[in-house]
């Protein structure tokens, strides 16, 4: 009688091949998701230099006594402030010491917060809420 070896398929090379997918993706997806965080922290950084450098070239806008009133000057001073701390909300506000940095600078225009004279509708309504949070006598122009 002629024996037949019967021959079984080689499961192995495909079940690596899948393993050797699986990690890739992955490691891909890890990857892409540090990668972001990075740009986020990268750009939220270089806003904050921005903002930082503008206070340093007017003192004067930048630490200014809540009392005083809000002429048009400090107004654009403030609402870039407001700004900083809304693109800085939106990209990086998840992250606790963010958010403190980011409380720093609404503190910093208090007064402009107070005065009444703040767009609301200019800003998201979420960062409104993060702000009133944070400043509850915060007033806007309407």
């Amino acid at each position: 009688m002629n024996e037949q070896k019967r021959t079984t398929p080689l499961l192995w090379p495909p079940v690596l091949a899948a393993l050797v997918t699986s990690f890739s993706v992955i490691f891909a997806v890890v990857t892409y998701t540090r990668g972001v965080h990075e740009q986020r922290q990268a750009a939220a950084i270089g806003i904050l230099q921005e903002y930082l450098k503008l206070s340093v070239d007017h003192p004067d806008l930048a630490s200014r006594d809540s009392s005083e009133p809000v002429d048009a000057k400090y107004g654009w001073f403030a609402t870039h402030a407001l700004f900083t701390a809304e693109t800085l909300w939106t990209l990086v506000g998840s992250d606790d010491k963010w958010q403190n940095t980011i409380t720093f600078v609404l503190r910093q225009h208090r007064g402009y917060l107070e005065a009444g004279v703040l767009s609301c509708d200019a800003f998201q309504a979420e960062f409104v809420e993060y702000m009133k949070a944070r400043i509850p006598e915060l007033k806007c122009d309407r």
